[in-house]
């Protein structure tokens, strides 16, 4: 996949180009849905896929108070898109002169660049200053360009229609096993192993530490997980986020992964966390003792849950 930080950067030959625009924070199945459009009808006129994505989320820069947490970090996001097969991928910084752009001046920009053959958006993409473009701009404009313009209808579970924020209350709630419904893979933290207190080498559970960052967490508690080290099947591993109520050595929350019947040196190295199910609530114990006896059961519950889910194959988790 290419990577561009400009519209002005991108350099138009004979293929067409079948573009989407967005802010995709995500990456769910309703976004899915227009990307895999995309690439399709790039397959089947000989052109190139391409994405418009924009960073930060202008919901970031524009109310950086109030603005909800992520989903994804940039990094994952490029990750997961590249996974997918786009051929392009064009990243506008979302800075104070690009807020202020008027959405006809936008898409003047993307047709001397791109000059799209087709162009697929959600039903919910607004760009320009005051959000004042909508697909019916856009479809307005390809006309004239001798393009073609299509809005993808919102996807729908059940009744349920996805989207970005009810994904973040199911996993604010611990609800990962309804968030992985709507995303389409488990919702996963990323990081570097840290050196912790080794509280749980000495109990027998050794884990791999990992600061959570500024994307979303799950609620406080213990989770059935799977772990990435780049092999080709997932490890098993039972994960708490919290601050460690029973030793009352933390203030923030961290996220200490216990891999299941392997022992593995992981500390500074980079590893993919997966949510796969809750087991419990955070809880104080009374003691050593009594928080063993529980993680033993916590290990038991999940290596259960795992091998039953039958979601062990690495391969899985970018289609």
């Amino acid at each position: 996949m290419i990577i561009l930080n400009s519209l002005n950067e991108a350099k138009v030959d004979k293929k067409p180009v079948i573009l989407t625009m967005g802010n995709y924070d995500g990456l769910h199945r309703g976004h899915k849905k227009i990307i895999r459009k995309v690439i399709s009808r790039a397959r089947e006129t000989g052109g190139s896929s391409a994405i418009i994505t924009f960073e930060p989320h202008p919901r970031f820069f524009l109310y950086p108070h109030s603005a909800p947490p992520l989903l994804l970090t940039r990094e994952e996001k490029i990750d997961i898109i590249s996974h997918w097969g786009v051929d392009i991928y064009i990243e506008i910084s979302f800075n104070k002169e690009f807020s202020e752009l008027r959405a006809e001046e936008f898409l003047k920009s993307v047709w001397e660049n791109l000059f799209p053959a087709e162009i697929y958006v959600g039903e919910d993409f607004r760009f320009g200053l005051n959000r004042e473009g909508d697909f019916n701009l856009i479809k307005k404009y390809a006309e004239e360009k001798k393009s073609y313009a299509e809005v993808i209808s919102k996807f729908t579970i059940s009744g349920e229609e996805v989207s970005s924020t009810l994904i973040r209350k199911y996993i604010q709630n611990g609800n990962v096993e309804k968030a992985h419904l709507l995303l389409g893979r488990p919702f996963e933290i990323r990081g570097t192993v840290e050196e912790g207190a080794k509280r749980g080498k000495e109990m027998g559970f050794a884990t791999a530490n990992l600061k959570v960052g500024d994307k979303i967490v799950p609620e406080r508690g213990v989770y059935s997980t799977l772990v990435d080290i780049k092999e080709d099947n997932l490890l098993p591993s039972v994960s708490n986020i919290g601050v460690r109520p029973t030793f009352s050595d933390i203030s923030q929350d961290i996220l200490e992964i216990h891999i299941i019947d392997r022992e593995i040196d992981l500390y500074g190295k980079e590893i993919r966390c997966l949510f796969v199910e809750k087991i419990r609530d955070e809880k104080k114990f009374s003691g050593v003792e009594e928080l063993k006896k529980q993680i033993e059961r916590d290990r038991d519950t999940a290596l259960k849950n795992l091998v039953a889910s039958h979601l062990l194959k690495r391969k899985l988790f970018w289609g």
